[in-house]
């Protein structure tokens, strides 16, 4: 299939090429941390209790001029499941605290690998959930309105997250948004893999792939749903979501067929397809991203009922 790159996002795509080179040589080579925030804006990391009673490190972002009580949206950061840290997700959590505005809590669950695997990084995530649930009064937000922000292996985990939320009868999030997620272990089955096949996303061999390592390897069974959300017999039931894909992004059509299995569910769904542009594409700042945060966070307000006020003019 011929690329043609979103301007801007070239180097950024180019870095997914399987023939890109070395990665410590190439486009793909780690960004610098993100310390520019808005004027104003704080950050605090706590730690609190994680999902088998490890302590673990939570980030707050705090923005300028936030209104009493405001909402609070917990981000789970990608990295393939074995790769990532809380300052990884820094652009993006403080863009959509920023503008929503709310105080968002990023999450440093446990990396997948040396024997830690599914489902400790997800429970590390329901334990952030349920602490916010208990401390939100605490840390000056509204229990009531809390949302869910994950990207790549994040999404998934948020996505996990939400049907085990719904299954279990906790309070779910005003608004689940799945960035770029992985939500099954076959995407070697979707027409967007066999079309960018010249974009790298993991190894061929099965055994040695992020999906694996997350499961801990291949047994033979079905893995739980909660791991891989596409395996989920029923939708039905789960709160709000809004579903991003870029068009030159092999997970592309099974976020499209998870978008369209929610909406058969009666499932409230916002998708959004960003032409041109490649796996997690809001890691690049640029005009574009600008206007993908700023949709992101009207579906947020709009969930929050922050947007109540505005009435349509007729004339």
């Amino acid at each position: 299939m011929d690329l043609k790159p979103f301007p801007g996002y070239e180097r950024h795509l180019s870095g997914y090429l399987r023939d890109a080179g070395p990665a410590e040589e190439g486009p793909r080579a780690a960004p610098p941390v993100f310390r520019d925030f808005p004027e104003g804006m704080r950050t605090e990391d706590r730690v609190i209790p994680g999902g088998d009673g490890q302590e673990m490190k939570i980030r707050l972002y705090i923005p300028k001029g936030l209104p009493e009580r405001p909402p609070v949206v917990l981000d789970i950061h990608g990295g393939g499941f074995v790769a990532g840290d809380l300052d990884t997700d820094n652009y993006r959590c403080a863009a959509i605290a920023a503008r929503v505005p709310a105080i968002v809590a990023g999450v440093e669950y446990r990396l997948s690998g040396k024997g830690v695997h599914f489902p400790a990084p997800l429970m590390d995530c329901h334990a952030a959930w349920q602490w916010l649930c208990g401390h939100a009064e605490a840390i000056g937000a509204d229990s009531g309105r809390m949302g869910l922000h994950g990207s790549s292996a994040g999404g998934n985990l948020a996505a996990g997250l939400a049907l085990y939320l719904r299954d279990h009868n906790e309070q779910p999030p005003a608004l689940a948004v799945l960035n770029c997620a992985t939500y099954t272990p076959a995407i070697e089955e979707t027409m967007s893999f066999q079309q960018l096949r010249q974009l790298r996303m993991g190894p061929d061999n099965k055994a040695l792939n992020a999906e694996a390592a997350y499961l801990g390897g291949y047994d033979g069974t079905r893995p739980s749903y909660y791991a891989f959300p596409a395996l989920s017999p029923d939708l039905g039931g789960l709160c709000p979501h809004f579903i991003i894909a870029g068009e030159y992004d092999t997970l592309r059509d099974s976020a499209l067929d998870y978008a369209g299995r929610l909406l058969r569910s009666a499932v409230p769904t916002e998708l959004f397809l960003a032409g041109r542009q490649g796996h997690c594409f809001t890691a690049v700042s640029h005009p574009f991203t600008d206007l993908t945060h700023d949709l992101i966070a009207a579906a947020f307000r709009r969930e929050f009922g922050l947007l109540n006020h505005l009435s349509v003019q007729t004339g």
